[in-house]
Formats: C-alpha cells, sequence, structure tokens
C-alpha cells in the first residue's frame, strides 16, 4: 500500500456519508431555500400543540395532524363526542398558527383515532383562516359543514 492514509481518509469519507445525520444536514441544506409553507406552519405550532398531536409534512402544501382521542369510550354519543372534539382540534389549529402563512396551505388532513372508531377529515387553509374569525357557535358548526370533508373508519 503505497499511500495508507488516503484510504482511511476515504473509508472515514464513506461513514460519514452514510449516517442518517448526515442524510438530514445535507437535506436540510438544500432545501433551505425552497418555499415551503408546511414547514414554515410545523415550526410555529409544534411547540403549542397539545401532547396527544402528531405533525407531518409529506410536501411542501401538505399537513397531516394525527390525533389521539382523549374521550372515553361511551357508544351512545362517542360519535357526536369525536366530532366535538375534530371541531375542537380544528379550531386550536387555526388560532395557534399563523394565518398568513396558513391560508396559503392547500392541504390539511386531520385524523382523530380513537379505540371504536376513526375520523379523517380534509380542508384547506383559507377554510382555517376563516373559521379563526368565527365567534359563535352556531357559525362555526356552518363553516365546518361547507368546508370539511369528513371519512368514518
Amino acid at each position: 500500500m503505497k499511500y495508507p492514509m488516503l484510504v482511511v481518509g476515504i473509508a472515514l469519507f464513506v461513514i460519514y456519508l452514510s449516517m442518517p445525520e448526515t442524510k438530514r444536514f445535507w437535506e436540510k441544506h438544500f432545501n433551505r431555500f425552497v418555499p415551503n409553507t408546511c414547514s414554515a406552519i410545523l415550526d410555529r405550532i409544534a411547540k403549542k400543540a397539545p401532547t396527544n398531536w402528531s405533525l407531518e409534512c409529506p410536501g411542501t402544501v401538505r399537513l397531516v395532524v394525527d390525533i389521539q382521542s382523549e374521550i372515553i369510550p361511551n357508544q351512545k354519543n362517542l360519535r357526536q363526542g369525536l366530532y366535538k372534539e375534530l371541531a375542537n382540534n380544528l379550531l386550536k389549529l387555526s388560532q395557534i398558527s399563523n394565518l398568513e402563512t396558513l391560508e396559503n396551505l392547500k392541504v390539511i388532513e386531520m385524523n382523530l383515532m380513537s379505540s371504536q372508531k376513526n375520523i379523517h377529515a380534509k380542508t384547506d387553509g383559507e377554510a382555517l383562516v376563516e373559521l379563526s374569525k368565527k365567534r359563535s357557535q352556531k357559525a362555526i358548526a356552518q363553516h365546518l359543514k361547507l368546508t370539511v370533508k369528513v371519512k368514518e373508519d
């Protein structure tokens, strides 16, 4: 072997490149100038979000919020309670987000999961900005009925 230090240097460089932290660093470095509405919102609400929320940005304009339900399963009022909790979580998301950034978000998916039933809701950022301006319970319910698509499992 004529240059043993070169071989050691190449081996260490390969180890450095194969580390997951290195991959995350370079992805963050190259994506810092790409406009990403979702990550801007995620940075803002990550500190204020409740502990049962799981936030994810699969794209630049799509936010997925998974919520573990805090409702005690009662077969009689389970569906009503889950929809009420979903509405409260959508309202909370609109209140803790930056409204100027939120209105540029194209898709917001909220998945409310309980032991007996799951609810998947889909809306957009403009609808949540309008939701944050509503004050009466009736106006909020009417707005949610018009702007949120819901599917049950």
